[in-house]
């Protein structure tokens, strides 16, 4: 038991993906292990998105090797495993995106339940109760039958988190989660995420909210160029970072 826990939740080896001749994943290395609240942050097209999106299969990796613990996804050179494992891959982790991709149609309710249901084919009775429980514990109820159009941009991202935590997933992605949220909203979001990582749950966020990465992350990751360029305790890499890189865009950054 000892040692299965210490194997990481997902391992990333000298991951490269280029689109075109822009390289945009350089040999990229991070492992995040189980518990674990790990902030991404960096400037614009450094790399943080696309490594997300290779972490959670959306893009193909073109060499590198990718692991959800024991779960092989690719093993280098862009090949990658069968249908069923890639499946099994995906039931490791959940994502909530900058832009809530919620279904417009449906209710919030609707929206939580439907890929436990459709995806899982889980009795729709227990699926009910416990996207109740997710819906308040993400400060919702009261909202469960109303459509995301009538709801406010927190509350939208406050849902896809919801929504996502209803597979059950070991770990869960943020990519930019609270980017296109007033400062208000942005509070909303943040609060809820801070729970999540309280409850060691496995997190691994892309944020340009210096202050929430220092407060919440249990490691902080700087990328820039395609690159890991430092890496560490948030208060080492963003009070006292060891690279010229980090600092410049700190500088920047509060500047």
């Amino acid at each position: 038991m000892s040692e299965q826990n210490n194997i990481p939740a997902v391992s990333l080896v000298g991951a490269k993906k280029s689109f075109g001749e822009n390289e945009v994943l350089r040999g990229v290395t991070l492992e995040v292990n189980r518990g674990e609240t790990v902030a991404v942050i960096g400037p614009s097209g450094g790399g943080k998105s696309t490594l997300l999106r290779c972490m959670t299969l959306l893009e193909r990796l073109d060499d590198g090797t990718l692991r959800y613990e024991d779960d092989v996804v690719t093993e280098g050179y862009g090949v990658y495993a069968d249908k069923r494992a890639l499946a099994k891959a995906r039931s490791h982790f959940g994502l909530v995106f900058q832009n809530y991709n919620l279904f417009p149609h449906m209710t919030l309710l609707q929206n939580v339940m439907d890929a436990p249901v459709q995806v899982q084919k889980r009795p729709r009775a227990e699926v009910e109760k416990e996207a109740c429980a997710l819906i308040e514990k993400v400060g919702l109820t009261g909202n469960e039958y109303k459509v995301p159009c009538q709801l406010s941009g927190g509350q939208q991202q406050r849902a896809s988190i919801a929504r996502a935590l209803a597979l059950n997933p070991e770990i869960l992605y943020f990519d930019e989660p609270t980017s296109a949220l007033d400062p208000e909203l942005t509070g909303e979001v943040l609060k809820v995420i801070r729970q999540l990582a309280a409850e060691d749950i496995t997190i691994v966020v892309v944020t340009h909210e210096m202050a929430f990465a220092r407060e919440v992350a249990d490691r902080v990751v700087f990328m820039d160029g395609g690159v890991v360029v430092e890496e560490g305790k948030p208060e080492e890499v963003l009070v006292n970072p060891t690279q010229e890189r980090t600092r410049a865009f700190l500088e920047r950054y509060s500047g």
